[in-house]
């Protein structure tokens, strides 16, 4: 039987000055979705930085396992080798270097791994296209709409053939048309094996996802 490409056991976490925020145990299959609802400050977020190495995981606050990969044991260094390659991020801010053009925002990750080459330009292009954005390519971040800036940071996140795609708020303020372009695609990368956690307020989310489970966690009801 194939292991869970995640697994969390027991997973918790303290700001400074803040009460803990425990988030139970689950697992994730490859090719599976799970979203997490919860109340804004209710720690969504948080679990998926913690899952995609951006902050550490404490020392006796719970484990979690990435592909056999004991996060909570990692250097800072190692946790930062999680993206782009293990863990595609697409974080709630639409982060873009406006200097750069759509098409080299995207390649960015790649690129400062070293691996841009012909392969990875055409899947980038391949990436703008089934997101109805390939004519932006050549545009500069700041003339896109949120929606559009918002298909191409997804874009950016599943380059490197990520084995999890960590999405926070990924629909967030975007209109009907840009949504379900969205989720298509986070379908397509399930179907092909990837594993998805999103993070979103949008209750239209699981129908557009057709999520395998959602995870409310400010009632720490978390599939096990």
């Amino acid at each position: 039987m194939t292991p869970p490409l995640l697994t969390v056991r027991d997973l918790t976490h303290r700001f400074a000055g803040r009460a803990e925020i425990a988030f139970g145990s689950f697992t994730l299959n490859a090719g599976s979705i799970l979203l997490l609802r919860g109340a804004s400050g209710c720690g969504k977020s948080t679990l998926l930085h913690l899952l995609g190495g951006v902050l550490s995981i404490a020392a006796n606050s719970g484990s979690a396992v990435l592909d056999g990969r004991d996060i909570a044991a990692m250097t800072p260094p190692a946790r930062d080798r999680l993206r782009p390659r293990l863990a595609g991020w697409m974080p709630q801010r639409q982060l873009m270097i406006n200097s750069l053009s759509v098409l080299d925002n995207v390649l960015l990750p790649m690129a400062l791994l070293g691996g841009v080459n012909t392969e990875v330009r055409r899947r980038a292009t391949s990436l703008l296209d089934s997101l109805a954005i390939v004519e932006l390519a050549a545009q500069r971040p700041a003339t896109l709409s949120v929606g559009q800036a918002a298909r191409a940071c997804l874009a950016r996140a599943l380059l490197a053939q990520p084995k999890l795609l960590l999405a926070d708020e990924p629909t967030a303020a975007l209109d009907e048309t840009s949504a379900c372009l969205v989720a298509e695609q986070m379908l397509a990368f399930a179907a092909t094996g990837g594993a998805v956690l999103v993070s979103s307020h949008d209750r239209a989310m699981r129908s557009l996802l057709e999520a395998d489970a959602v995870a409310v966690i400010n009632e720490l009801a978390l599939p096990r």
